[in-house]
């Protein structure tokens, strides 16, 4: 057991795997699928299968890819995040499945492996299927997915943190007994758990390491402290259905029907991916040849407005210059409805000069006046002489001088009586 100091000081995992762990541990496939998978990579655990790829989580989690996790069959924390990176940029994998089955492992570093599995979801369909275990550590990652799978008869749960601290008891097989000293200033360094004190620096630090477990449930599974404390399991472990029911996982089935669910998310009935396409690079040199081939289409849109454009019409043509999608063809419809508005505007002022005009008497004389006289001086004679001119217009002269020049001028034809 003493062994394991080298790797991890806290554990998040059952605690008869971490007492039986330095024993043989065989990896082992989680899922029963009934179809090959193929590698993602050279020397990579991950599979693809129908564009899925699955990334298996298998054994004791341990912080590195190295000698333990060879000996015992678990899964590094580093290897998972090249992984999970490698399917997440990959264009020819379209969801990604994390299959677990593991009692848990390490309790620093799966909240940051975490974190990235969240990002990768943001991305692709990121589910988790549990068909056998998946506690402490390996549910820390698994409520980081977007949804939780998991098999009736599957153990989840485990929340907490435990931890193993050797502490000397009799001399050592060569006779002596080994003491630590630890310096003045850190005497929390080497805690030890038989006295109160000791104790409580130790389950302090436990704590705090839990409290960022549960925080992590509670973002990624968007449920509240209290529910996680409660309902959870309070650090045991729940079977399918009642994890199910208490929200720890999100439905029941089975690996393939898993499988087959995740594909149908992702493509339609022809089996063509759906899944949103990433838009194409640019390089800048294109970039700027986009620009300037827009910049020359507006120029040529501006010139052709300016050309149709008609004396009156300054404020259409400002309009349509601050308009990207106005054609000359649409100004010249504008300036054409302006000048049929303005053509009904002037209509109906000379119909309404027409009706303040005074009534005239058709039977009226025409005044004689000098000969020679010009228009104005006759009608200036009519004016003068003809008091029923006057009481015609209303003593209005420059009425009447307005009338008398337009019948002069033929604008006007008096008409008699009976005519």
């Amino acid at each position: 057991m003493n062994e394991l100091k080298t790797i991890a000081k806290h554990w998040a995992i059952e605690p008869d795997i971490l007492r039986d762990i330095i024993t043989t541990y065989n990896q082992h496939k989680a899922g029963l699928s009934v179809k090959p998978e193929e590698p993602l990579t050279r020397n990579c655990k991950t599979t693809i299968r129908d564009g899925i790829a699955v990334v298996h989580i298998h054994g004791v989690i341990t912080p590195h890819d190295d000698l333990f996790t060879y000996l015992i069959g678990g899964t590094a924390l580093d290897t998972l995040a090249l992984e999970i990176h490698a399917a997440t940029q990959n264009d020819n994998i379209n969801a990604i499945l994390l299959d677990f089955d593991s009692p848990g492992g390490v309790a620093v570093g799966p909240s940051e492996l975490a974190e990235l599995i969240n990002a990768a979801s943001q991305i692709k369909p990121v589910w988790s299927y549990v068909g056998r275990n998946c506690c402490s550590a390996a549910y820390w990652l698994a409520s980081a997915t977007s949804k939780i799978v998991c098999h009736k008869s599957a153990i989840l749960g485990s929340i907490g943190i435990v931890s193993c601290v050797p502490v000397q008891e009799s001399p050592d097989m060569d006779g002596y007994k080994q003491i630590e000293i630890v310096s003045s200033n850190a005497k929390n360094k080497r805690p030890d758990p038989r006295t109160d004190d000791g104790l409580n620096t130790i389950r302090a630090e436990l704590d705090s390491i839990e409290n960022e477990f549960i925080n992590s449930i509670c973002t990624y599974r968007k449920t509240d402290e209290n529910t996680v404390k409660t309902t959870y399991g309070q650090g045991g472990v729940l079977i399918g259905a009642k994890a199910v029911e208490v929200g720890m996982a999100d439905s029941l089935s089975t690996y393939e029907k898993t499988i087959s669910e995740l594909y149908k998310l992702t493509t339609n009935p022809k089996g063509k991916n759906t899944m949103e396409k990433k838009e194409p690079q640019i390089t800048p040199e294109q970039a700027q040849a986009l620009r300037a081939e827009g910049a020359k289409a507006e120029r040529e849109r501006i010139l052709a407005l300016e050309q149709i454009i008609t004396a009156g019409h300054e404020d259409l043509l400002a309009k349509a210059k601050a308009d990207p999608d106005m054609t000359a063809e649409k100004l010249a419809l504008e300036i054409m409805k302006a000048e049929k508005a303005k053509e009904s505007e002037y209509i109906a002022s000379l119909k309404a000069a027409d009706s303040t005009l005074p009534s005239i008497d058709p039977s009226r004389p025409k005044a004689s006046a000098p000969i020679g006289a010009t228009p104005d001086e006759r009608a200036e004679h009519e004016w003068n002489t003809n008091a029923d001119v006057r009481k015609e217009f209303g003593g209005d002269k420059a009425a009447f001088f307005a009338f008398y020049l337009a019948q002069e001028n033929g604008q006007i034809k008096v008409l008699n009586k009976g005519e």
